[in-house]
């Protein structure tokens, strides 16, 4: 690992240390600055208690900062990346983590406007997601929730987010800033990361979603580097508002900034805090708060706390809100049979197809006659019913669910065959008794089991909940033809039966919300081609990625509870490409596709002008673009089906990984078509973070360009360098 990326700065150090370090008030840039100015306006009218009623804000209780003499409307909130959490009337739609599997940002984008259009409906200001922490260890309990193991990938799935929910007039949180990487003991845990690590990993999304144009950012219960998140003027002071210029709000977590930790939650960033549903006395901040107290004896600057409200107002300005936003009401039905089709659409085109023995539709003509339906387990906290997603703060009540064994008797319905249900995890030895109808040559084993998660702990193993590894080998020892669809929040263990010869399939499900049979039914029977790719790795055994949870953290600490990254930057397929690991299954795994692709023709194109070594982070020459890659995609196969390249680039900086995604388009092709996909390479790409100076450095020597359809399916190579004043 390079000793940079160890290293805190000296300088920022030296100026937090002083104890002078002035959060950077909002300026109006990158197209606030009319929202900025009315916001101003309306808040040189407001008294001091009104301006602190602002800095504390609820979900569903009577609201807390309107000024109805101002016209000021006060704020609500609404939790779920997946939908309306705890709203009546609701979609419940696949998990983040899903929308991340489809690898293709028409299909986010569209996700986060049906999003941003119910919470619309229901009066709600605040959607919060998306959220954007990355999948260091496999097993991280709020996985689904996020956009995998990749910064890039992670990046670009939160624009597309924040840019749907936001396009609704709804403002859009990004979360869970920063390092919050694992559930246990997330309150009392120290995620301790480089300067560099931080700014080429776990930052890079944030700065995405703040490029996009988000709202409000939501600072995390765990520590970082011994300071808590949402006190921290490191990451929320230096890292968000100086170098990413941030113009929105920040608010806390639920509860996360911890008594005594309020000042110092202020001077550092935060913004306002989320309270309780009733909130209970005394408020962190607020009227007879410790904030209040702070800005009367100038503990806080009255400066700061006018910043707080501006940064509040403006986006409220921003987002269109003080013009006929709907009364809040979460009883309104938001539901539409537009999103119902959406739903069923992205979970399809999430799925991904990581085995195929047969190379065909898996129960369409050639499995002819009928297809049985094996034993499975269903639901997110049973075996009964859906896995829609993992449960906790972004888990959504379904208005309905269409369930595999529903979708499976609506085609037998419609095709004239028989579908056998046997559905009890637990009894091996009838499992195996029922699968024996597979030894009829027109029959297919479905098997449906799932690993739960979610938030508030970790997954202990990769294996399925319930038994269900074991179904898996009772079904497949009775039954030739056993298709395995697998349920889970990351990556899971397949080594014990995914070789095995009677498993002819195995689809990578996620959780598919509320029209999951129905989406999985569309993939076993051809109606659509899969396309989605991995977002993570799936390694052969739990000991072969580079981190896991700290699962043994029961009590709360005098002092933080220390989680070393000491991986650096090299998590996934960087350490399994570092440490040449084959895993089972690598990150953007194509799975496999009913038709073919074939790579062709790459153009690299760097730009032939003497370019600035470093540029500060702030500067707007991180985003210039200095090279062009184009790649020709041929369809040759036999049906059309869409293929997803993948750019990746290897850096010549001292530390740096292998190879890192770069880019990634989603390419729909009728069979035997040709298309030209161009690729737009910025400085923030091809830079690495220089811990000395603080800004982005373009290394000396080639950069080497791969394209492929995964991470280790390389089709094209090339390289290229750069001329350096």
């Amino acid at each position: 690992m390079h000793i940079a990326s160890l290293l805190v700065p000296a300088i920022a150090l030296a100026s937090l240390a002083s104890g002078q370090y002035v959060v950077p008030a909002a300026d109006g840039s990158d197209g606030w600055a009319d929202a900025l100015g009315k916001a101003k306006a309306l808040v040189a009218q407001m008294t001091q208690e009104e301006k602190l009623n602002i800095t504390q804000q609820n979900n569903d209780f009577p609201r807390v900062g309107e000024i109805d003499r101002l016209g000021y409307t006060g704020l609500f909130y609404a939790d779920g990346a997946e939908g309306i959490r705890g709203a009546s009337y609701s979609s419940a739609f696949p998990q983040a983590l899903n929308g991340a599997a489809t690898w293709d940002r028409n299909l986010l984008y569209r996700r986060a406007v049906a999003i941003g259009q119910e919470a619309r409906a229901k009066g709600i200001n605040v959607q919060f997601g998306p959220g954007v922490n990355l999948m260091r260890t496999p097993n991280a309990g709020r996985g689904f929730e996020y956009n995998g193991a990749d910064p890039y990938l992670a990046g670009q799935a939160g624009a597309q987010h924040v840019q749907g929910v936001q396009s609704q007039g709804v403002m859009s949180t990004v979360r869970h800033y920063i390092g919050n990487d694992q559930e246990t003991g997330r309150r009392w845990t120290s995620s301790n990361m480089g300067d560099r690590t931080a700014h080429e990993l776990y930052l890079w999304p944030f700065q995405d979603a703040v490029k996009a144009g988000v709202a409000s950012t939501m600072c995390s219960y765990n520590g970082l580097n011994g300071t808590y998140s949402c006190a921290d003027p490191m990451s929320l002071g230096k890292w968000l508002h100086e170098e990413l210029k941030f113009q929105g709000w920040v608010l806390s977590d639920f509860g996360a900034i911890t008594f005594g930790e309020e000042i110092d939650a202020a001077n550092a960033g935060v913004d306002t805090t989320r309270v309780a549903d009733p909130p209970s006395a005394p408020f962190p901040f607020g009227p007879g708060s410790a904030l209040s107290a702070a800005v009367a004896n100038n503990s806080v600057s009255q400066d700061r706390l006018d910043d707080m409200v501006h940064r509040i107002v403006s986006a409220w300005y921003k987002l269109g809100q003080d013009q006929d936003y709907p009364a809040y009401n979460t009883s309104v039905n938001s539901l539409s049979k537009e999103h119902n089709e959406l739903i069923r659409e992205i979970g399809a085109k999430s799925i991904v197809l990581l085995k195929n023995s047969n190379s065909v539709d898996l129960l369409g003509a050639p499995f002819g006659g009928g297809a049985g339906a094996g034993p499975g387990g269903f639901g997110p906290d049973s075996d009964q019913g859906n896995f829609l997603g993992g449960s906790g703060s972004s888990y959504v009540i379904p208005p309905y669910q269409v369930t595999l064994l529903d979708a499976l008797n609506q085609q037998a319905r419609e095709q004239n065959t028989q579908v056998f249900a046997y559905l009890d995890n637990f009894n091996h030895t009838v499992q195996a008794s029922q699968a024996s109808t597979g030894n009829l040559a027109w029959a297919t084993c479905l098997v449906d089991v799932r690993q739960t998660c979610g938030e508030g702990y970790d997954r202990a193993n990769l294996t399925a909940s319930w038994g269900g590894d074991q179904t898996i080998l009772s079904v497949a020892s009775q039954c030739a033809n056993t298709v395995v669809i697998y349920s889970a929040c990351g990556p899971f263990n397949t080594t014990t039966w995914g070789d095995h010869p009677n498993v002819t399939a195995i689809l990578n499900a996620g959780g598919l919300g509320q029209e999951a049979g129905n989406s999985l039914v569309d993939v076993l029977y051809g109606v659509v081609n899969p396309s989605a790719r991995l977002p993570y790795t799936l390694a052969q055994d739990i000991s072969d990625y580079p981190a896991l949870p700290d699962l043994t953290i029961e009590t709360l600490n005098t002092s933080f509870v220390d989680i070393d990254y000491n991986e650096g930057l090299f998590i996934d397929y960087r350490w399994f490409d570092k440490n040449d690991i084959a895993p089972a299954f690598e990150f953007g795994f194509a799975g496999l596709s009913y038709t073919t692709y074939k790579y062709s023709n790459l153009s690299v194109q760097p730009s032939t002008a003497t370019l600035q070594k470093t540029v500060a982070a702030s500067s707007d020459e991180v985003f210039d673009c200095l090279a062009i890659i184009t790649v020709d995609i041929t369809n040759s196969g036999q049906i059309g089906g869409s293929e997803i390249p993948q750019l990746y680039i290897g850096s010549p900086a001292d530390g740096a990984p292998i190879k890192v995604l770069r880019g990634f388009d989603t390419v729909g092709l009728d069979a035997g078509a040709k298309k030209t996909v161009e690729f737009q390479l910025t400085r923030r790409d091809l830079s690495f973070w220089d811990t000395y100076n603080e800004g982005w450095t373009l290394p000396e020597g080639d950069h080497q360009v791969y394209i492929g359809a995964s991470s280790r399916d390389i089709r094209e190579t090339g390289k290229m360098k750069f001329t350096l004043a």
